[in-house]
């Protein structure tokens, strides 16, 4: 008998080639008279704008050449590219690299490599920026934001992931605001809006201020405009970040004020700085990471010590409620003495003794291309030198403009795993130094090993591993700043945080997150799904 008694309920959850929902369906068989329902796909849009950590910007010349490709590792065609990357930058010292990583000659490059996953059209990704964005470490969340946000509910009732994994309790993945769960409203409410996941790529030589600037340009004249010429209802969108992004994410909220963001969400930020910058100014970088980012300290700091977006990460004036995190001498864990006393510009950044970040006997290494040969005011001391107290004075400057202020509302997860080595301190390990006046340093090899005299004799001091917890990079103790500062929620993820899901991720395995691959990690995933869905209930154009 023909079956008449229901009909049959057909979602619209693809997109054609310019980025439309569309539905397909197939024809019945003439005995089954059912109805066929289409479901319409909300025309109320919230875009999700990504925006990336330092060196996950693809970036070019002014002249259209490739001047930075963040290598992917996510198959063997991709490692080749990075082995051939890595091989090219192997023979490029300091002037080279300073003049092709100067951020006033460099802009963002969106003809990366594209992984939708299935979410979206290739050309459609393209559009929307997907391409100036690293491809192994954030494309997978942008396409499961994608999906998985336009596909909450259906006919009432939850759909696949949400019904199984969305009703956990915040706690359970570590917040530690004692959030609620969402609600049968929270479904709801987001489920009458339309997420599109954009990439926003940015300049991270230059500073994080003027990041912030070419961003709401680009959320204004591009993202929002869009939309709206696609006849889209759209007021407001939600960024998403991962690491340096967020300092960017807080320069456009609370420096700029702007006023079209409808909330925020956080990953890994370095929220007061980390120490780890100081230690590549001084060290150079450990791993793979030293062949293209710098093997020693004159390979970093000609890149570092020109570009403000990198110095802003140093460690702030409240980092750790003005912890002194710059150990100097004696054992690990018991150091002579400990730096800042009150004051990390004057007493570290601007300083010319042997532990400042830039010593005396380093000035040359800040301008080794000549870039910079004329002085910048009547009567420098040190051409060069000069323009680099300038950019730690706006350092300084931009870290008191967002000291202790997040975006309303701001959504927060880190890495809290003390088997993922950073350093919350850093530490010149070696001999007891009764006082640091009178020490002068005699031999720096750039790679963490430096001779310095003290009152007549020679002493051998080495740079401290890192140990501490973090995520490898970020350490528990910047990551959870926010948390102090009225965040909506605060996921603290790793074995040093409290719920049921936070040690393992989903593949079961004991274990924190790398910091570069965190929204690599189901943990992760899970606080910013959650989050953005529930900063949705700010929206009110459906």
């Amino acid at each position: 008998m023909p079956r008449t008694e229901d009909e049959i309920r057909i979602g619209s959850h693809e997109t054609d080639g310019k980025g439309s929902p569309v539905t397909h369906t197939t024809l019945s068989p003439t005995t089954d008279t059912r109805q066929r329902a289409i479901l319409a796909q909300p025309t109320a849009v919230i875009p999700i704008i990504f925006l990336p950590g330092i060196m996950g910007t693809n970036l070019k010349s002014d002249t259209g050449t490739k001047v930075w490709r963040p290598p992917n590792a996510d198959g063997v065609f991709p490692i080749l590219g990075a082995i051939g990357q890595m091989f090219a930058y192997v023979f490029r010292g300091p002037a080279t690299r300073q003049r092709m990583l100067d951020p006033a000659k460099v802009e963002v490059d969106d003809r990366g490599s594209i992984d939708t996953g299935g979410s979206l059209k290739k050309e459609v990704a393209h559009e929307r920026g997907w391409g100036s964005v690293m491809r192994s470490s954030y494309h997978p969340v942008m396409a499961l934001m994608q999906k998985r946000l336009n596909n909450i509910m259906e006919a009432g009732g939850l759909l696949d992931w949400w019904s199984e994994e969305g009703q956990h309790s915040p706690g359970d993945y570590g917040d530690e605001k004692a959030g609620k769960a969402l609600s049968v409203a929270d479904f709801k409410h987001a489920a009458g809006y339309r997420y599109e996941v954009w990439g926003g790529g940015y300049n991270w030589l230059q500073s994080n201020e003027e990041s912030g600037q070419d961003l709401i340009d680009y959320i204004d004249d591009v993202v929002l405009a869009h939309h709206r010429a696609k006849g889209q209802n759209v007021k407001k969108v939600i960024l998403v970040t991962h690491s340096m992004g967020g300092l960017v994410g807080r320069a456009i909220a609370r420096v700029h004020e702007y006023g079209k963001l409808l909330g925020v969400v956080h990953g890994v930020m370095p929220a007061t700085g980390a120490p780890a910058t100081y230690h590549h100014c001084r060290c150079g970088y450990d791993g793979v990471s030293q062949i293209i980012l710098g093997r020693n300290a004159k390979e970093v700091t000609a890149i570092v010590g020109n570009s403000p977006g990198a110095l802003e990460l140093l460690p702030s004036a409240d980092y750790g409620d003005g912890r002194a995190w710059l150990k100097i001498g004696g054992p690990e864990n018991n150091p002579s003495h400990a730096l800042p006393v009150s004051d990390p510009y004057t007493e570290i950044y601007h300083s010319r003794e042997w532990y400042g970040l830039v010593p005396e006997e380093s000035l040359g290494m800040l301008d080794p291309a000549g870039l910079h040969s004329a002085p910048e005011f009547d009567g420098a001391e040190a051409i060069g030198y000069e323009r680099f107290t300038r950019l730690l004075s706006d350092t300084q400057r931009f870290h008191e403009s967002v000291s202790g202020k997040y975006p309303e509302p701001a959504f927060v997860h880190y890495g809290a795993d003390e088997r993922m080595h950073g350093w919350t301190d850093v530490h010149w390990e070696g001999a007891r130094l009764p006082s640091l006046e009178g020490t002068r340093g005699s031999k720096d090899n750039g790679n963490g090993k430096i001779s310095i005299t003290n009152g007549g004799q020679v002493v051998q001091l080495n740079f401290g591993k890192a140990n501490q917890p973090g995520d490898g990079t970020v350490p528990t103790v910047s990551g959870e700043a926010p948390s102090k500062a009225g965040v909506c929620a605060s996921f603290r993820q790793g074995n040093q945080g409290a719920g049921a899901r936070v040690v393992t991720n989903g593949k079961g395995r004991n274990k924190g997150y790398d910091h570069q691959d965190s929204y690599n990690d189901s943990r992760s995933q899970w606080a910013t799904l959650f989050s953005v869905t529930r900063i949705s209930r700010e929206a009110d154009w459906a």
